[in-house]
């Protein structure tokens, strides 16, 4: 199920349902970024709060987090390394996530962090 697309990042829920799939999209990359062609990162879903939480801070925060759910580790500098990938991964995360909030195959609870 396709969750979010964008004009390098592609989002999308496996068939099995339970791992996200970010992959750059072949035909829209940039001659400088053809090496990323087969480039893509597969979250499970009981992981995916991990991602989220850090989609909007610092790329290497993000960047380390993702190095677990990708095969393609030598890759990964590159991708979260340029401002236009990794600025459009960040709107498909967040995008994504909203679908998948949708579809119900995600829910949002509230966590209790104690009083303070």
């Amino acid at each position: 199920m396709l969750l979010s697309r964008g004009r390098f990042w592609n989002a999308a829920l496996s068939k099995a349902e339970d791992v996200v799939v970010l992959s750059l999209l072949r035909d829209s990359l940039p001659e400088e970024f053809r090496e990323l062609r087969e480039f893509k990162i597969e979250v499970p879903l009981e992981s995916w709060n991990r991602v989220l939480k850090h989609a909007r801070t610092d790329r290497k925060l993000l960047g380390g987090i993702m190095l677990d759910f990708t095969n393609y580790k030598d890759q990964l500098s590159v991708a979260v390394g340029s401002d236009r990938l990794f600025s459009e991964l960040q709107s498909v995360v967040l995008d994504a996530t909203a679908a998948l909030v949708e579809s119900a195959a995600l829910t949002l609870t509230v966590v209790d962090v104690g009083a303070d």
